[in-house]
């Protein structure tokens, strides 16, 4: 029998406070996935917060948000992005878990379909005592209202500005990515190398809106979700074209967690389109893979919904 592959749980991390932080969220979500409450309240504390730009919900609140999903959506899973892994930094842990299920209840106030459903969810812990004490998530619900034709599938809109053939049914093709046991490429990275260049890969493209302003990015870079296509000059043309429609638009990093070659971050963005004079009001969470310096690989989970609003693409 070939072994399961490798994950963040074998020999990533450095501490046992880490891999104890890393097996808790795993924990976390295995309860979420049986609808097992004993199990949700052994993992978080009772004066537990999450944070979304919905809002606020208690421990007792996230476990009816918990319960709500499970029942708009038979067997509801949330899987550990494997690919990205669980990354851990002091008393923050961050991951990515893909989400799926069958739409078999009411949500959104539509009737059950049928229809299979996958999406994206980032998550970033707090932890104390060994409990979760804090969590902000950003979660794509664009995937599944589009899915379900709840709204139409304006991602499309995108890659006709990119001239790339536009993504089926107006939802990007997601790619699991390098899985974590590759074998890695060049030299070990610090947490430090990939924080910073975290922060470079924002304050270049992304904030200049200047095709060329890509020196953060691997040659080869690959873009496992979202709206660019893979290769670093096309992440500059997207971003060019990003900042043309909102000028004076800015991601601000509220989170940061970096580990070995892996950092992850949750933006708020706000700023102005030109276009629709609408105010730019969204989330992104994004994880990168540092190699030899650069950020050679990319997986996000962005509120589209809000971008979309912001766009005029759809309604607010």
């Amino acid at each position: 029998m070939t072994p399961p592959p490798r994950n963040s749980l074998d020999g990533f991390h450095a501490t046992k406070s880490a891999q104890r932080a890393d097996a808790l969220v795993r924990a976390f979500f295995d309860a979420v996935n049986i609808g097992d409450e004993a199990g949700m309240d052994s993992a978080l504390a009772r004066g537990f917060q999450s944070y979304s730009i919905d809002g606020v919900r208690s421990r007792t609140g996230l476990k009816r948000y918990f319960a709500d999903l499970r029942r708009a959506f038979s067997d509801l899973r949330y899987e550990v992005h494997e690919n990205v892994g669980v990354l851990v930094e002091d008393d923050l842990v961050a991951l990515r878990t893909i989400i799926v299920g069958t739409h078999a209840g009411g949500y959104a106030g539509l009737a059950a379909t049928g229809e299979p459903i996958q999406t994206s969810a980032s998550h970033f812990f707090r932890v104390r005592d060994d409990q979760l004490v804090e969590h902000w998530q950003v979660v794509d619900t664009y995937r599944i209202l589009a899915r379900l034709g709840a709204v139409p599938g304006v991602a499309a809109t995108f890659q006709q500005v990119l001239g790339m053939p536009p993504s089926p049914d107006g939802i990007f093709v997601e790619k699991l990515g390098t899985a974590f046991d590759a074998p890695r490429q060049g030299r070990p990275v610090t947490r430090q190398e990939s924080r910073a260049v975290g922060r470079r890969l924002y304050d270049g493209a992304i904030t200049t809106g200047r095709a060329e302003d890509v020196d953060a990015l691997a040659e080869g870079y690959i873009q496992n979700t979202g709206w660019t296509p893979d290769g670093r000059a096309n992440f500059g043309k997207a971003w060019a074209v990003g900042r043309g429609a909102m000028p004076d638009g800015r991601a601000v990093h509220t989170l940061v967690v970096a580990e070995n070659d892996r950092v992850a971050t949750i933006s708020n963005w706000d700023g102005t389109v030109t276009a629709s004079g609408n105010a730019v009001d969204f989330q992104s969470a994004d994880f990168l893979r540092i190699e030899d310096g650069v950020a050679a690989e990319h997986w996000d989970t962005v509120d589209y919904i809000r971008l979309y609003q912001s766009f005029g693409l759809l309604p607010a």
